[in-house]
């Protein structure tokens, strides 16, 4: 397994349980559209979280890592070509890192 040398982490805050929801489908459907051309652009792993230690938020956390900064490029590339759902409105709040330390579990 390669390890990532960036991760970016995104924020998305929505109105409702129902935004969050939709959004959430809406990822499900366009991750196989896009997974194949994201892989060969350098993407290693993407995890879509359900932030739930926030009481009265609807949150989604969105990590992405990569194999190296032409890699994050590449797929910020591909990514800024999906179109925004304008139905669904939602703030996002992005951090990109280099990463200093990469844990994995042998189990």
């Amino acid at each position: 397994m390669v390890a990532p040398k960036l991760m970016s982490y995104n924020q998305l805050d929505f109105q409702s349980k129902a935004n969050l929801e939709m959004h959430v489908r809406q990822l499900e459907s366009e991750t196989d559209m896009y997974k194949e051309q994201l892989e060969k652009a350098g993407m290693l792993s993407f995890t879509l979280t359900q932030v739930w230690n926030k009481q009265g938020k609807h949150r989604l956390g969105l990590y992405f890592s990569y194999r190296d900064e032409k890699a994050f490029i590449d797929c910020q590339k591909i990514l800024n070509g999906i179109p925004e759902d304008e139905d669904n409105p939602m703030i996002l709040n992005a951090d990109r890192g280099v990463v200093r330390l990469h844990v994995v579990s042998e189990q």
